[in-house]
């Protein structure tokens, strides 16, 4: 199914772009088993687009590369953090030999000098493959901010499929969408009451997908008319059912986060004035001020519920206590970082800074806030940017691989910088009919140099 995937998007007219997409929607599947080592379809599929950018650098009269003389916004500071974070994998089992990690599965591990696991390399391919997919989707003129849509929308739909299959028996391809040996599936609770995980390794999972797909749609349905936009409210609709049968406090704590981030930024818009604000705004915000007055106080009261039995219970233990052994390899490898896939704690910032050190989390956030202030300035792309930003709530609060198996962290980073570019595209200069006098500076430097030299 990868192979045609792949096959699709190298012969399609709407690009490579869709076949990355296709391979990101499933993120608990495996393209290919090698030994203990499972690659998810989006890493697959990411091979074509390094070997696109392979074909255009030897052919550099392919329009792909014509505009190459404009750098990719935030590229820099993602290839400076590759650079250093493969740097550390190789050089920190011999500096801090002996040191403990936590493996897979909370299980206790040590660096060892001379030795790089399968775990090293992986990670170090899965970062140079998303590197690849950012400048594919920031130089292909066929990428659209639909990419991210259709990666999450069906991740939502196939899991809502999954869904009425495992509630009210519904046909579905069981074991064909989440088939990765890598992960440990989890569809009951430690009592044995069944719940929901979709095409997802576990409620969690699903929850996090959930709450992206909300963020990109809810930002896009105002961009779109007619039966697109039934279909983006329907999509919002089944994200939301989904992640709130998942029965996961993650997906309540990352709500709510998404929720207080959305309002700071529509306050700071409207206290800037950097956006316009319809009738339509004002009204929806009216209501919205007056059902939270009225709501908030059982609102508050049941978050406060969900996170108090997260808080009780034995995974919230495990997880807090790999996070602050994280925390503590920062301190023991002095701030350098233990290297990529030497340590798993349970949230992706605790990763980063245990895994990259301080010089690897200070480039991955500068790149970013980058591509984040320069694509979001593109209306167009703003779902992008909140799928973006949902994706990094999710992953603090519960996700903690670097190597993102939906690909939507590598794809919104690459469309944001597209639209930069595309955005900073520079104007024609005008030109003048044979006898026409300039009447403007820039026809002026137009008439008298041709070249605009």
């Amino acid at each position: 199914m990868t192979l045609i995937i792949m096959l699709y998007g190298a012969l399609s007219s709407h690009g490579y772009g869709r076949a990355l997409a296709l391979g990101g929607a499933t993120p608990v599947g495996a393209a290919l088993v090698a030994g203990g080592t499972a690659v998810p379809t989006f890493y697959f599929v990411a091979v074509g687009a390094g070997v696109a950018l392979l074909a255009g650098f030897l052919d550099r009269s392919r329009q792909f590369h014509r505009s190459t003389a404009r750098p990719v916004p935030g590229l820099a500071a993602l290839v400076a953090f590759a650079a250093w974070s493969t740097l550390v994998t190789l050089v920190a089992p011999l500096l801090f030999d002996g040191l403990s990690v936590s493996a897979s599965g909370g299980a206790e591990a040590r660096l060892a000098a001379g030795i790089v696991t399968s775990s090293n390399l992986a990670q170090i391919v899965y970062l140079v493959l998303g590197l690849c997919v950012v400048v594919y989707l920031a130089r292909a003129r066929e990428a659209g901010p639909e990419l991210i849509g259709l990666a999450a929308g069906l991740a939502t739909l196939l899991s809502f499929w999954a869904y009425l299959g495992a509630t009210f028996a519904v046909p579905f391809p069981t074991g064909l969408f989440d088939n990765s040996p890598t992960f440990v599936f989890i569809d009951t609770l430690p009592g044995g009451a069944p719940r929901v995980r979709g095409i997802f390794s576990e409620p969690a999972g699903l929850a996090m997908s959930s709450l992206v797909t909300v963020a990109y749609m809810a930002s896009r349905v105002h961009q779109v008319a007619g039966l697109r936009r039934v279909g983006v409210i329907i999509m919002i609709a089944l994200a939301a059912y989904l992640g709130a049968v998942s029965t996961s406090a993650s997906f309540v704590v990352a709500a709510v986060a998404l929720i207080v981030t959305s309002g700071v930024v529509f306050v700071v818009r409207v206290t800037l004035r950097r956006g316009s604000i319809g009738a339509l705004t004002l009204v929806g915000t009216a209501i919205t001020v007056m059902a939270a007055t009225l709501l908030l106080p059982r609102l508050v009261g049941w978050v406060q519920r969900v996170v108090s039995s997260k808080v009780d219970s034995s995974s919230y233990d495990e997880r807090s206590g790999a996070d602050a052994r994280s925390y503590g390899i920062l301190l023991d490898t002095f701030g350098m970082g233990a290297g990529l896939g030497s340590n798993r704690p349970s949230s992706f910032l605790a990763t980063l800074v245990s895994t990259t050190g301080l010089v690897g989390t200070a480039l991955f956030i500068a790149a970013v806030v980058t591509v984040l202030r320069a694509g979001s300035k593109v209306p167009e792309y703003r779902p992008v940017a909140w799928a973006l930003i949902s994706v990094l709530i999710v992953k603090v609060i519960s996700g903690p691989d670097l190597s993102d198996s939906s690909g939507i962290l590598w794809m919104s980073i690459g469309l944001l910088a597209r639209a930069s570019l595309r955005d900073r595209v520079p104007r024609p200069e005008p030109s003048l009919s044979p006898g026409q006098l300039p009447t403007s500076w820039r026809e002026t430097r137009s008439w008298i140099s041709p070249s605009g030299r």
